[in-house]
């Protein structure tokens, strides 16, 4: 063992590159000399213990990983003068060997880099030409001055005699696995370097570089006097040249990194969510996880008007924007207008559609995210992916989070409502006679579509069973232009409290003072779960995972659900309904079970 070398205390830093033999082969040429080696992988991979005890080396890991980026995380891990940075798959030869041990005996007035004489050995043949990938940092001695731990810093390059060999790779299938391992570094790279483009400049800027690369490699370097070897490595490097560029703007751009690393940057978001009441409610889980990781930017929704009850109150949300369910293309201009003026960072479609979409092409925003449920998505700059087609419509609405790189941490629906409110439900409900001491029990008779309504008769039925215990009230809930059918309900029952000349925002509070919803496939018990109050839901054609995605013991929310064969025919009218096929007596039993022991 050479002793000099040893008293002058170099460190080689290691940057892995891949192959666990290469590895062993360069450790096994250094370790007779090189007192201390640090191997830097790149995150998530591992070497063997035996390969560590064995050669007596440090490990650690480095993300982002570039070879640059590993051997400037192995600097910041020396307090030798002197440092070799070289790769996994190079041999340090003998003469190169005697040339650092030379060097590294003397001391420098300031940082040096001095270069390793490189000969490749590509697809299992020694080349005479050197080849090596684009932006490609040479293996290098260096003269560590005053602890400076960046590459870049260091003075220009002086070669050393000798000879480093590296023995790249030996298949066109590895050759291939690098292609993937440059390209992600060129995007990287690009990401730092470049500002946004559409993809047809993007991938037109791609090809021009890409063909620059190739004629430089394969004319100018002479890499065609190389043969197979030589188009192999220019096709190799241009193809990486181009794949970068397409994974820049996959990742970068339509994967919302370059958004996900400036997020602060974000002072207002947009949420576009055009449904019903119901659909509403299952989009607030977004909207709170938004603030929760954004609590500086200010969010706002655009609904339709008879939706926004929904948010009125949400302290997380800034700004409420309306439509009418059939807007005018007035209405469509004078709100593009209004939001033009606030300058969103960022737009979610959360629910998209003909409407959604085209409102989205017309706000101005550098961001935008358009969540399709069905159909082909569009009309975006950042993607979210194709969902599973029964995954709920809140994990849906959360993927517009996940596409920002953010997660969620809590996926519970919610609505605030005033202790004003509140005080007019009992209030209300106090007047029309009912004995707040009882437990209530809300039944709502309707629905937005007549094939998503349990027969009226067996609400009948229910009514008059829950009516035979003392302790329990019925009430019922509608709207104004239900009234005329459901009101059919008082011939039988002429006691029976229904609940039609409200608002939106009143019917909530009258629900948050009830101690058990019934209900059709609609609304209100979306409303009840939101309040952590008990629900059974009778539930028809529709997709129950993505309509009602809340846990049977958890949200105590029950759903009669029947798994028939014409399940999600989309018919809004239907003679048979035999998704619908519960008897009275079930929903009775059901509702003794889940009516809570003590009084809300």
């Amino acid at each position: 063992m050479n002793t000099s070398t040893k008293k002058n205390n170099i460190t080689a830093v290691v940057s892995f590159e891949g192959s666990l033999e290469k590895l062993q082969s360069c450790l096994q040429a250094l370790n007779t000399w090189i007192p201390q080696i640090i191997v830097v992988l790149p995150e998530g991979k591992e070497i063997g213990k035996q390969i560590v005890d064995k050669f007596n080396v440090s490990v650690c890991s480095q993300k982002p990983s570039t070879t640059s980026t590993r051997w400037e995380s192995g600097l910041n891990q020396t307090n030798t003068p002197w440092a070799l940075l070289i790769r996994s798959n190079e041999i340090v030869t003998g003469q190169l060997r005697k040339a650092i041990t030379e060097k590294t005996q003397t001391n420098g007035e300031k940082a040096h880099r001095y270069l390793l004489p490189l000969t490749m050995v590509f697809l299992k043949k020694r080349l005479k030409y050197l080849m090596d990938w684009k932006d490609s940092p040479p293996s290098h001695l260096i003269y560590n001055f005053k602890g400076i731990n960046t590459v870049s810093q260091y003075e220009k390059l002086v070669p050393l005699s000798g000879e480093l060999i590296r023995y790249s790779e030996d298949t066109i299938s590895e050759c291939a696995h690098t292609i993937t391992q440059k390209a992600e570094e060129r995007a990287a790279n690009l990401a730092q370097h470049t500002t946004s483009f559409s993809p047809l400049s993007l991938f037109l800027r791609g090809v021009i570089s890409s063909t620059k690369v190739f004629f430089k490699t394969y004319i100018f370097k002479k890499f065609f006097k190389e043969g197979f070897e030589g188009i192999t490595f220019a096709v190799c490097d241009a193809h990486a040249e181009l794949l970068g560029y397409l994974r820049y703007y996959e990742l970068y751009i339509r994967g919302g990194k370059l958004l996900y690393d400036n997020l602060s940057s974000l002072e207002n978001i947009l949420i576009i969510k055009l449904r019903d009441i119901g659909d509403n409610i299952l989009c607030t889980p977004l909207i709170r996880n938004l603030k929760h990781h954004l609590p500086n930017t200010s969010i706002s929704i655009l609904t339709w008007s008879y939706s926004i009850p929904v948010f009125e109150k949400n302290p997380h949300i800034d700004r409420l924007f309306k439509l009418p369910k059939n807007p005018s293309s007035k209405d469509i201009s004078k709100l593009q207008n209004e939001l033009n003026s606030i300058n969103f960072d960022l737009v979610m479609s959360t629910h998209s559609g003909g409407l959604p979409s085209k409102l989205l092409s017309k706000i101005k925003s550098s961001n935008k995210i358009n969540n399709f449920y069905r159909g082909r998505n569009k009309l975006y700059t950042i993607l979210t992916k194709e969902s599973d087609y029964y995954r709920s419509s809140i994990e849906r609405d959360l993927d517009c989070l996940r596409s920002l790189g953010l997660e969620p941490t809590n996926t519970h629906t919610e609505i605030f409502l005033t202790s004003h409110e509140a005080t007019w439900a009992r209030e209300t409900m106090k007047a029309k006679g009912l004995d707040l001491t009882k437990k209530i029990i809300l039944i709502h008779p309707t629905a937005a579509v007549t094939i998503r309504e349990w027969p009226l008769e067996k609400f009948k039925q229910l009514i008059k069973s829950l009516n035979k215990k003392t302790n329990i009230q019925p009430i019922a809930i509608c709207t104004e232009l239900e009234y005329a059918r459901v009101k059919t309900l008082l011939n039988d029952i002429p006691d029976l409290v229904i609940f039609h000349k409200i608002t939106v925002r009143q019917m909530m509070a009258i629900i948050h003072e009830c101690d058990l919803v019934i209900d059709n496939d609609s609304s209100p018990s979306h409303v009840a779960t939101a309040f952590g109050i008990p629900t059974i839901v009778l539930f028809s054609q529709a997709i129950r995972t993505i309509f009602r995605p809340y846990h049977q013991e958890k949200d105590r929310h029950f759903v009669f659900y029947s798994d028939v064969d014409c399940r999600e025919c989309e018919l809004t009218t239907c003679d048979d309904r035999i998704c619908l096929d519960f008897s009275s007596d079930e929903v009775y039993a059901q509702a003794l079970k889940m009516l809570p022991a003590e009084k809300i």
